[in-house]
């Protein structure tokens, strides 16, 4: 008599098999969030004095601003 092979299904070959690809999918696509979050925490740190300089004042304010410096002539 031959003795019959089991397919991947009735091992439960199968299971195991989908179940760790299911695995790395997830750990793969947790990954690239945490290196994409990482990056533009780093972008940003790094960024943030140029951005601070180079960001437009409101004109409201930068009146208020100059009355203080800059003394009326009355």
């Amino acid at each position: 008599m031959r003795k019959l092979i089991p397919t991947l299904t009735q091992s439960g070959l199968l299971a195991v098999l989908l179940q760790r690809q299911r695995y790395k999918t997830s750990q793969l696509a947790r990954r690239r969030a945490q290196r994409k979050h990482m990056r533009a925490a780093l972008w940003s740190t790094l960024t943030w004095p140029w951005r601070a300089l180079t960001a437009p004042v409101p004109v409201r304010h930068s009146r208020r601003a100059l009355g203080r410096i800059l003394p009326r002539h009355t």
